[in-house]
């Protein structure tokens, strides 16, 4: 009698275990249909290197048309003279030669 009332309590946590089982599987199948789309070490190392190449591009870009900006508004900022009228041609007179 004693042999089957522990029976009984080993059949019973069995089925629990066998549940449990079942319920772990069900879980561990929804955590590795998210690892799918997680991304790697690999995609994490090649959008890093693709972010460096656009800032750095970009801080280029930015300066080369800060340069032209600050070139154009200096160089027409302040109105020009009027081009001096050519001096007047020096004429030199002299005797004809005999």
């Amino acid at each position: 009698m004693d042999l089957d009332l522990r029976l009984a309590k080993i059949e019973s946590r069995l089925d629990k275990l066998e549940e449990f089982a079942v319920e772990a599987r069900k879980r561990l199948a929804k955590i590795e249909a998210r690892l799918e789309q997680m991304a790697t070490k690999a995609d994490l190392a090649e959008l890093s290197a693709t972010l460096v190449k656009w800032i750095v591009g970009m801080a280029v870009g930015m300066s080369v048309a800060a340069v032209t900006v600050m070139t154009f508004v200096l160089n027409n900022a302040v109105p020009k003279a009027p081009p001096a009228p050519p001096p007047a041609p020096i004429v030199i007179q002299m005797p004809p030669y005999r």
